[in-house]
């Protein structure tokens, strides 16, 4: 089996999972995101193949190792998580930054986005995010980048990427986790530090880096 979709689908099957089972479990609401992955009908992006290679127990190289390429146009994402795992990072998406701090993380259209930051990481799940708007001016600038190690461990002073149970994305400053509550300064001054419960904690990345749109590299066609 050469193809990513068919190695989705192989794996699937072999959990004995539907495609409403996979999506639930990789916390998407409606199976058509699998089902067009299956279908071949959309690629998916890094941070995608991560969630489902959880849900399914297998690694982000089973799920890519052996992927066919076109002969001309070699898979934009799938040439995204190999990079990856050889050290430069992929971007795959962008982070529309709101009110208070918060943003959301988007995918960047098929294809559209393709490119990659010009910086190795020894991290092979980290990934870029391109940011815009103004809300975590200074230390975050519209049109740069940043570089995400979900793998790293993370520390007191630590600029980290927050996801919570109830969809909100933020990038703040860790500074305690104590009697089950973090503790997260703001980035931008002008917020004032938040207090959330570890239970409502979907995950927390390391932010191992803020880069200038010059390391933004566009990957090569073949």
């Amino acid at each position: 089996m050469n193809t990513l979709a068919q190695r989705i689908k192989q794996f699937r099957k072999a959990k004995h999972l539907t495609q409403q089972a996979l999506a639930i479990a990789c916390g998407w609401e409606s199976q058509s995101r699998v089902g067009n992955y299956e279908r071949g009908i959309r690629e998916p992006n890094l941070a995608d193949i991560e969630r489902m290679a959880t849900a399914l127990g297998v690694t982000l190289g089973d799920l890519l190792e052996g992927t066919e390429e076109s002969s001309t146009t070699p898979s934009t994402n799938i040439s995204f998580a190999r990079r990856a795992l050889e050290g430069a990072v992929p971007v795959v998406g962008y982070a529309q930054l709101g009110v208070n701090g918060y943003f959301e993380a988007l995918d960047f259209p098929a294809g559209h986005g393709d490119g990659y930051l010009n910086i190795h990481s020894d991290d092979p799940k980290s990934y870029g995010l391109k940011v815009t708007g103004d809300s975590m001016h200074p230390r975050i600038k519209n049109g740069e980048y940043v570089l995400v190690e979900p793998s790293k461990a993370y520390f007191s002073g630590d600029e980290v990427m927050v996801r919570t149970t109830n969809g909100r994305t933020m990038i703040k400053e860790f500074i305690y986790l104590r009697d089950g509550m973090y503790r997260f300064d703001s980035v931008n001054a002008e917020h004032a530090p938040i207090h959330i419960a570890e239970d409502e904690i979907e995950h927390i990345h390391l932010v191992g880096g803020i880069l200038k749109s010059s390391r933004f590299m566009h990957t090569t066609k073949k």
